[in-house]
């Protein structure tokens, strides 16, 4: 007999029948539209199944939201090519933020150790005019504060310190992120 129990799926029914809902609408209206002037419909989709999304965003039609209504984005906001928002907890998007292709942001996990296996939620907050570069993986409860930049293909567990840099995986402090004709780090955060 094992000592292994279960896995015990915890998402309600309104959950898993919105996300139904939404895979559906997602397979036949938002992906197929794929051309920059359907941005708005995508736009109003993500808005009626939940989403809080400010002026002037771009949504590519190959990016992949898990649940809409867990996910909040500030004005200003460009999501590039297939990028994966897995969103079973809350994903919030400041204003001027790039959130670059293939990047994946994951507000979930599993506590590995109970034998169940449980879903941990932990939200995600990307401050603005930070920027997530190509391909990279943010995890579940990371902040990456106003101004910083994870890296390309970068994969980060820790949160992300405002106008910083980090790279690699797992990701590391790189440098100060300082703006040409700006003040210094020190300067902006007095």
């Amino acid at each position: 007999m094992s000592n292994y129990q279960k896995y015990q799926n915890n998402l309600s029914f309104r959950n898993k029948l919105g996300r139904l809902l939404w895979s559906f609408t997602w397979m036949f209206f938002f992906r197929p539209l794929n051309l920059p002037v359907f941005n708005g419909f995508r736009i109003f989709l993500l808005r009626v199944f939940g989403s809080k999304i400010g002026k002037g965003c771009k949504v590519n039609a190959t990016i992949k939201v898990w649940a809409p209504w867990n996910l909040e984005m500030g004005n200003l906001v460009a999501i590039g090519f297939g990028a994966m928002i897995y969103n079973p907890g809350k994903i919030s998007i400041g204003s001027k933020v790039t959130v670059s292709q293939r990047t994946h942001l994951c507000s979930a996990t599993h506590d590995y150790t109970l034998p169940s296996n449980p879903l941990v939620t932990k939200p995600i907050r990307i401050e603005d005019r930070a920027w997530v570069a190509a391909d990279a993986f943010v995890g579940p409860g990371v902040v990456v504060g106003e101004g910083g930049i994870v890296g390309a293909r970068s994969a980060v567990f820790k949160d992300v310190k405002p106008w910083t840099i980090v790279g690699g995986n797992p990701a590391k402090f790189l440098k100060d992120r300082v703006l040409e004709g700006e003040k210094t780090v020190e300067e902006i955060l007095l």
